[in-house]
């Protein structure tokens, strides 16, 4: 495996499938909790249908503009799809919010060796986090829990900016809070479109993990850019940048 080290000023990390899973098995977890609040606040529902609607607004911010979802905005439309003519309070909805954020926080675990590693590559890199998430609070309160929030310089998250990854508006906010040029950090990321994509198309060096099944899975396209290497596991990190 080729080193990048000494190129190398700022690693960016995504989060979800990077740094911990959350693949089909965490968005089963968060839908059969949603769905579990929604019966008990509103009687019997389709849940194929609660997970065809999920998935549909998943996969959504990826086209077009990139727009990122407001959470709020998709759980009354949830909802309004599932139960026709209902009336929700604004009580129901944020406890309905509540939910989806004990779910997804619950859902995630986080490997020691994971927290070893960022020790290691903060003694010598800044680093940074950019997440696809449609709460911030989530991925901020999950960050904290594990503790892996210390190790970050600058934390962005996709709520916080009105667009996902693969939109140069995530990298270029993170790049300015490093203070870094992009051809001096490097991108470690599962997602093929968001993230490799993402940091190629601004001039980051990408290394593209797949070390977890993803639940939104984007083939390569003619034209994309490839990953500067892959690796299997986020440890492989020690091989890429060894003095770390």
């Amino acid at each position: 495996m080729k080193t990048l080290a000494p190129q190398l000023a700022a690693l960016v990390f995504d989060y979800g499938n990077t740094l911990v899973e959350f693949g089909p098995d965490q968005v089963a977890h968060c839908d059969r909790a949603l769905s579990s609040a929604l019966q008990d606040m509103f009687g019997p529902h389709s849940f194929d249908r609660l997970c065809e609607i999920q998935h549909r607004e998943r996969r959504s911010p990826y086209a077009g503009e990139f727009r990122e979802h407001d959470l709020r905005d998709i759980t009354l439309s949830l909802v309004r799809q599932l139960y026709e003519d209902l009336e929700i309070t604004a009580e129901q909805v944020q406890r309905l919010l509540d939910v989806r954020f004990e779910a997804m926080t619950s859902a995630v675990r986080c490997d020691s060796h994971v927290l070893e590693l960022l020790g290691r590559l903060a003694q010598r890199y800044r680093l940074g986090l950019i997440s696809n998430y449609p709460c911030s609070r989530s991925i901020k309160h999950s960050l904290q829990e594990h503790k892996l929030a210390e190790f970050f310089d600058v934390v962005v998250v996709s709520a916080d900016v009105g667009h996902v990854k693969p939109h140069p508006k995530l990298f270029e906010a993170v790049l300015k809070e490093l203070d870094v040029q992009a051809d001096a950090t490097l991108f470690v990321g599962d997602n093929w479109l968001g993230d490799i994509q993402g940091a190629k198309r601004i001039g980051m060096k990408a290394a593209w993990t797949t070390q977890y099944v993803p639940y939104e899975r984007f083939d390569k396209q003619p034209g994309d850019h490839e990953a500067d290497v892959i690796i299997q596991h986020i440890l492989d990190l020690h091989q890429l940048l060894p003095d770390a």
